[in-house]
């Protein structure tokens, strides 16, 4: 075949055969892309039978448009010849990472997690894969995986289609009707009963197990000794083998290999959870902080309205975001903060779906009922792990008695997980005295926690008339100065935010010199375009912020941040890491976590994170501006070119990403395609980040470009401007043509300086350290 033309597609090589047919690589003449071609083998059956399951299964994978299942161009027929036509992979499958023996947990639990995905993508549309097995499971370079061959998928709705396979001779089945790999079948497959979604987790829990253990679960050497090996014996457990099993994982696999399809997980979307949620625990927890590691997680849903009003609504925030507070002040439990909670606040919620979704240990929900005046309001917890009631409580308060309502709560679930000596029992002292200010003031927190241009406009409103009627109202002055702060960074750029935030810092500490989110807010001030990045004492104020609460991790976040352009990439790694153990959602930190790496030269852990945060977020501003240089320096200067394209789609006519293509037109020798683009980049406007990350990608591009005067000037801009990072200039690859420099010397001089102070009061073992 090979050189052959069917349709407009040249054959060029054979990828694979098996029962189904041979899987060609071709070239498609007419849209001049690589394909892959699948010819469908001679059969018994009759020709109107094998052009019946062609297209049965073109029709079943071309009803999935999912990023983890191959993508069908083409189906179609040319004389005697049957074929598909779909994307062609690069790659391996997973029958050749079981031959590399046992996987290591962290990666088996993401690609697991990955395959999960998909399969729920697929039986969210009625589809059974029906074959799922190391060969049709696909992991692309980039660590992305792909199901393949859905040849015997079949429609779990009314329009059923049922496909034979023919099975090799040494694993032949007693009925017809089975059909795929034995040594993966489901029990009830077997049995030939009726099948669902849950007949390819089993099979997906096979080939887990082999991958983990380096051996199949049922090893029978011929098909009567393995058919009986999977309806009747349980598999050996995975932690009794030589191969560092997580327990965690251990129980996934074994649940998915449940003889009976209602023991095992009911959904792929239910494994997709866990198998996410054990990737990320053990992604962390050989990096977490020592203060860190080993403490329980926890989660407060909004509490539901039973008499339900827009008046009332800020309630259901209110109360939870008291318990968060209360529970992350403690420093006991990574607690959940209100804006990763925010969706379970209007949907009906079993609270322990929400905290396996959260992947917490234990979870708090409650009910408010309005009484007249009064509210009534019961809350509870429970031990996400085996459902356990650990508090059940109720309480009753006047409207206007708020405060002491929400301290009650707080305190009763606070003490009941620990979080809390069981005798403090004494009231905190009211942050106001006036009810309509701290009425206001618990309004504009539930709007703030939305995280939209209108409601932040809203909620700073609301805030400014919460502090007149109490000036003296600390807490209120700090949440407007926060809110300030939101507005300037994330919806309208400008000093006439920051300077409404400063303002309103002074009142707040004039009021309350110890108020961590005053204290943070003053810090975010000080390493800001308008302090001009003052870079020690803002480290100071989080430090103080931190001490006073440590659990305000707005505070944390920003050290860490801090940290990593002053040069103390580890330090500042250590605060996100912190940080991500109690958000595992926050896409942000995630990019900083690659971005720690990639400033400390390690590419390949920054590449992994960089594509966490963009699978988790496609649109996220960082993870898009931040991923491309990483791309260079790992020499995929095709994929950074790909990056930089969907960049500009995210972000038109952005500057820094105009930075970013100077710098690759440099990388790959084109001066004038890369002067072109860094003037673009310099007369572009404001850049939605700081401006010192493009000046640091301008230095890079004119250093490769041969012109070091240019590159030292913009590096030292970007140096005065925010990012001193001795390590950083030190060690990229990309100003090394510098390195000889007498002007780059005298910079790279004064900034080691620098950064050995910054080392000396920030770094590991000194006072002020993280």
């Amino acid at each position: 075949m090979i050189g052959r033309t069917i349709s407009h597609y040249r054959i060029e090589a054979e990828l694979g055969r098996g029962g189904m047919g041979v899987v060609y690589r071709a070239h498609d003449e007419l849209l001049r892309r690589p394909v892959a071609l699948k010819l469908l083998a001679d059969q018994i059956e009759s020709r109107a039978e094998r052009r019946a399951r062609i297209l049965a299964e073109a029709r079943a994978a071309s009803a999935l448009n999912h990023p983890g299942i191959t993508t069908i161009y083409e189906v179609g027929e040319e004389g005697e010849h049957l074929f598909i036509v779909m994307e062609l992979l690069a790659g391996r499958s997973w029958r050749a990472l079981t031959a590399e023996g046992p996987m290591e947990p962290k990666m088996l639990a993401r690609l697991g997690a990955q395959a999960a995905e998909a399969l729920a993508a697929a039986h969210a549309k009625g589809i059974v894969h029906g074959d799922v097995k190391p060969e049709n499971i696909f992991m692309q370079p980039d660590g992305r995986v792909k199901l393949l061959d859905f040849g015997i998928a079949r429609q779990t709705a009314a329009e059923t289609v049922t496909l034979s396979r023919a099975l090799p001779d040494e694993t032949a089945a007693p009925d017809a009707k089975i059909v795929g790999t034995l040594a993966y079948m489901p029990p009830e497959q077997l049995r030939g009963e009726d099948t669902d979604g849950r007949a390819d987790l089993f099979s997906l829990g096979v080939v887990l197990y082999e991958l983990a253990a380096g051996h199949r679960p049922f090893p029978g050497p011929t098909a009567p000794a393995l058919m009986s090996q999977i309806l009747n014996e349980s598999p050996p457990p995975l932690h009794s083998g030589t191969a560092a099993v997580p327990g965690e994982l251990a129980r996934i696999v074994h649940k998915l290999l449940e003889k009976q399809p209602g023991s095992r997980y009911q959904s792929a979307h239910e494994l997709q959870v866990d198998l996410a949620n054990l990737g990320r625990d053990l992604e962390l927890g050989a990096l977490l902080p020592a203060a860190v590691a080993g403490k329980r997680a926890a989660a407060v849903l909004p509490f539901k309205l039973l008499t339900p009003n827009l008046e009332d609504e800020y309630l259901s925030v209110a109360l939870a975001d008291a318990v968060i507070n209360e529970l992350s002040a403690s420093g006991e439990l990574l607690v959940r903060p209100t804006s990763t909670v925010m969706r379970y606040g209007k949907q009906a919620t079993d609270p322990l779906v929400a905290a396996r979704e959260l992947n917490v240990q234990v979870v708090v929900d409650g009910s408010i009922q309005r009484l007249g005046p009064r509210l009534r309001v019961h809350v509870q917890a429970w031990d996400a792990r085996d459902g356990v009631s650990l508090l059940s409580a109720k309480h009753e308060a006047d409207l206007a008695d708020l405060f002491n309502l929400q301290d009650k709560i707080a305190g009763a679930v606070a003490r009941t997980l620990g979080a809390k000596p069981a005798e403090q029992t004494t009231t905190a002292v009211p942050p106001t005295k006036n009810a309509q200010a701290y009425e206001l003031f618990l309004r504009a927190s539930e709007r703030l926690a939305r995280l939209n241009r209108w409601d932040m406009r809203s909620a700073i409103e609301m805030l400014e008339n919460a502090v007149q009627h109490d000036p003296r109202f600390a807490d209120a002055w700090a949440r407007l100065a926060e809110a300030c702060i939101q507005m300037a960074v994330t919806f309208e750029p400008g000093p006439q935010w920051f300077r409404k935030a400063d303002q309103a810092i002074r009142r707040a500490l004039a009021a309350d010199p110890d108020n961590a989110e005053a204290i943070c807010a003053r810090g975010q001030i000080l390493w800001s375009p308008v302090k001009r990045f003052q870079n020690r004492a803002a480290l100071r104020a989080h430090a103080q912020a931190l001490r006073v609460n440590p659990g305000c991790y707005q505070a944390r976040a920003q050290q860490g941040l801090i940290l990593l352009h002053v040069g103390l990439m580890e330090e500042g790694k250590e605060q996100f890491m912190s940080v991500l153990a109690a958000n595992p959602d926050d896409t942000r930190t995630v990019v900083f976590i690659g971005q720690a790496a990639a400033w400390r030269g390690d590419y390949e852990e920054a590449n992994r994170y960089m594509s966490q945060a963009l699978s988790m977020d496609p649109g996220s501003i960082w993870a898009n501006l931040f991923m491309p240089p990483v791309a260079i320096y790992r020499g995929e200067l095709e994929r950074a070119a790909q990056m930089i394209q969907a960049a500009a789609k995210v972000l038109p006519g952005e500057p820094t990403v105009a930075s970013l293509e100077g710098l690759l037109w440099a990388k790959r020798g084109e001066k004038r395609k890369a002067e072109r683009s860094l003037e673009r980049a310099l007369r572009g406007g404001k850049p939605v980040l700081h401006t010192h990350h493009l000046w640091h990608n301008v230095a890079g591009s004119y250093a490769m470009l041969g012109k070091p005067a240019q590159a030292i000037a913009w590096l030292r801009k970007a140096a005065g401007f925010g990012l001193p990072n001795y390590p950083l200039f030190r060690d990229d690859p990309h100003l090394q043509p510098l390195h000889d420099h007498p002007q780059f010397l005298r910079l790279m001089a004064g900034l080691k300086k620098e950064w050995n102070g910054y080392r000396r009061e920030f770094g590991h073992g000194s006072e002020s350290s993280p």
